[in-house]
């Protein structure tokens, strides 16, 4: 899934939100993405990635992502839908 990492990061230039990438040493690769006053987790990890999004009342931050996704289709249709949902 790290194969998707610069097409996200493409995403987010285009739309112009601030993000943070974090690689580590296992591997495993996290994407901070703040739109508005929304905060969104990817996290990319062997051959799935997961998408979260943290809310104070989903905090502390859990490492298992609200949803996870072995199908590439299926997760930029939920990644797509945050930006949607922030107009």
């Amino acid at each position: 899934m790290k194969k998707l990492l610069p097409d996200i990061i493409k995403r987010l230039d285009i739309a112009k939100v601030k993000y943070e990438v974090h690689n580590f040493d296992s591997g495993a690769v996290m994407v901070d993405v703040f739109i508005n006053d929304k905060f969104y987790v990817i996290q990319i990890y062997g051959d799935e990635i997961g998408l979260s999004i943290i809310t104070e009342d989903t905090m502390p931050f859990d490492i298992i992502p609200d949803k996870s996704y072995k199908s590439v289709n299926e997760f930029n249709i939920d990644f797509e839908k945050i930006f949607n949902l922030e107009g």
